[in-house]
């Protein structure tokens, strides 16, 4: 974990009150306010520390001030976290990670704004993004890579050398074999195991035969 840093996480909702338990019990970083699309913020204050409606975070936590932390949502496949975190680097915020000490991390090749919950096994030689999300109590295999903006949720089994593209959610203890792509924007449900390729932007939902459903999951947005 680097060095204390001064958070303003984006949301005021039950991620944001996990995120600060975790934040406070685990790191030297400390959470100082939270941040709201405008339509959100109607309220001054949560968890007794300031909440600024984001088209306004510069003017009371300026970029040099503080870092940025979340959404730790999968909205949208991913969009609204990955557009947040966007605009955030365009606004010039830097991001923190939290990754939790009671995970075992073989790698370096972790990228900026990663949430990594407890219990996580990251094989060598395994690469992982920007802006990804892994719930806790997953295996991922050797020379994986998870690509930006993923969400992996808890419980999943990553075979060796898998490839996951940026957007993919993964629902709780999906498992793939070895040397599987999910491509760009998947949706993988609760259990599925994964043995074979699936293309972008496929929503499979069979636990046993790999059913890819007959539409794609731009339109299974309203589930997530």
């Amino acid at each position: 974990m680097k060095n204390m840093a001064d958070i303003v996480f984006f949301g005021t909702g039950q991620s944001a009150q996990l995120a600060k338990v975790y934040i406070e019990a685990h790191s030297d970083h400390r959470i100082v306010g939270f941040t709201v699309d405008p339509q959100y913020a109607t309220l001054d204050r949560f968890e007794n520390l300031p909440v600024v409606a984001w088209e306004r975070l510069e003017q009371s936590f300026p970029p040099d001030q503080v870092e940025l932390l979340g959404p730790i949502s999968y909205a949208r496949m991913n969009e609204f976290r990955r557009d947040r975190y966007l605009e955030g680097k365009a606004r010039n915020y830097r991001f923190a990670s939290f990754i939790h000490p009671d995970c075992h991390i073989y790698t370096q090749e972790i990228g900026e704004h990663c949430f990594i919950l407890e219990t996580n096994i990251i094989e060598p030689f395994t690469k992982i993004g920007d802006n990804v999300v892994i719930w806790g109590r997953s295996h991922i295999g050797h020379h994986v890579t998870i690509r930006d903006h993923c969400f992996i949720s808890a419980d999943c089994v990553i075979g060796a050398r898998t490839r996951i593209d940026q957007r993919s959610f993964l629902g709780i203890r999906v498992t793939t074999l070895p040397d599987i792509t999910i491509g760009e924007a998947c949706m993988i449900g609760v259990g599925v195991m994964l043995r074979k390729d699936v293309a972008p932007e496929s929503v499979v939902v069979s636990r046993s035969e790999n059913r890819v459903a007959p539409f794609p999951s731009s339109r299974a947005c309203r589930l997530l």
